[in-house]
């Protein structure tokens, strides 16, 4: 196990400034090549397309690679610095040579998306190192909320100081070195790399490891069917905001609720994990803030009568905030839980599940979403959105199942040592 230092504090906010630059970065990075030429509908299904084969097939084998190496910043502080250099040439060849401009923009943004599909896979390994694993959860509440206001601040100066064009690229490039070089600055005790076996063997025991413990095993379930349903629920709340713009009756701008749901859930959610989990646990905390969070689904039935605005943001506000409690408490649960040996590969064979989730939620729920969409299409009265708002808490609430048959959230070194292949 990581042996306890007393200089872990200070070095989580560096850690937590690095993450926060990444993640704008490669944020701003698709939008940044965008505009430096004229690009088809079809790029963004390449892009698509990039995240999803990044996820399932390069996410376990990087996932090796960070097990394999002997200091696991090492993959952090490379990935930004690939990031940088690739759009960074993507950027100049479009601005100085217009015939390869559109294939040389659409390289960077595929590989720019590939990359930010990739990189959680080292941060989450290398964070139990930073902060032990008695501190995960305010750690991941603070990695969850800091990106979201440094977007802000990175959005508000870059409106101001009117960036475009090749000025907007030099500016994502900028802040993925940056945030190299703050990874390069974070030191942290390690356990030594496990010995080598083989890349795909070893990838394969991390699946099989993920698979085989019950809690991990019922944390990649839960993971499953929310993303499963993600795009159905998408498709229900998208007809409850229709009902609301339409809602005459309503008091208070669409543009309001947006600003309080998504504000609001980004403060709320990371406080509700912080302060219960200590009393609750991570991993019971998860499955209680998901049951009681996800029955607000169905206020947006509500959204075209009288009082909808006030309807429509508590049941868009409490499930999202609940729903990013869910995930902090979760991915510290299986920080804490996984043996140091194993993080990397973990935590990539839950992003290739994911990804593969999103996949055959798209193919299985999309067609009932948007039937169900076409009958709420005409939503004065709540009885045309309940249907699918039924049906979208229904599957919110059944990913709580899993955690809730898996009593034992513990993962001895034994059961690590029999994932062995």
């Amino acid at each position: 196990m990581i042996a306890p230092s007393p200089l872990r504090p200070r070095r989580l906010p560096l850690f937590g400034l690095a993450v926060a630059l990444a993640s704008v970065a490669f944020a701003f990075s698709a939008p940044s090549l965008f505009e430096l030429t004229a690009m088809t509908p079809g790029v963004y299904h390449l892009r698509g397309l990039a995240v999803t084969v990044a996820a399932v097939l390069v996410a376990p084998l990087l996932g090796v690679l960070v097990d394999r190496a002997r200091r696991r910043r090492t993959p952090m502080v490379v990935l930004p610095l690939v990031g940088a250099a690739g759009i960074a040439i993507a950027g100049g060849t479009a601005a100085g040579w217009d015939a390869a401009g559109t294939p040389a923009v659409t390289t960077g943004m595929i590989m720019a998306a590939g990359l930010a599909a990739l990189w959680p896979v080292g941060h989450e390994a290398y964070l139990p190192s930073i902060v032990g694993r008695e501190r995960l959860v305010p750690a991941n509440a603070l990695l969850y909320v800091l990106p979201q206001l440094v977007m802000v601040l990175v959005g508000i100066v870059l409106s101001w100081a009117e960036y475009r064009d090749l000025a907007l690229v030099i500016a994502v490039c900028v802040l993925l070195v940056l945030a190299a070089v703050a990874f390069r600055g974070v030191e942290a005790v390690e356990e030594p790399p496990p010995a080598r076996s083989g890349l795909w063997r070893e990838a394969v025991e991390g699946v099989r490891f993920t698979l085989k413990e019950p809690v991990l095993r019922a944390i990649a379930l839960c993971l499953v069917v929310t993303t499963l349903s993600a795009e159905f629920a998408d498709e229900v709340v998208d007809a409850a905001r229709g009902a609301l713009l339409e809602n005459r009756l309503s008091a208070g701008p669409f543009s309001l609720s947006l600003t309080i749901t998504s504000y609001g859930a980004i403060i709320l959610g990371p406080l509700v994990a912080v302060l219960l989990h200590r009393r609750l646990g991570a991993y019971r905390l998860a499955s209680a803030v998901l049951l009681a969070s996800q029955p607000f689904t169905l206020l947006l039935a509500l959204s075209g009568v009288a009082g909808g605005f006030t309807w429509y943001t508590l049941g868009s506000l409490v499930p999202l905030a609940g729903s990013i409690a869910v995930t902090i408490a979760l991915t510290s649960h299986r920080q804490a839980i996984t043996p140091d040996r194993l993080l990397g590969r973990v935590g990539g064979t839950l992003i290739a599940l994911v990804a593969l989730s999103e996949v055959a939620g798209a193919l299985l729920l999309g067609r009932p979403g948007d039937w169900l969409a076409e009958l709420a299409e005409d939503a004065t009265s709540p009885l045309p959105l309940l249907p699918g708002l039924v049906l979208a808490t229904a599957l919110a609430m059944a990913a709580a199942v899993p955690l809730l048959r898996a009593r034992h959230p513990v993962v001895s070194e034994e059961a690590a040592e029999s994932a062995h292949p």
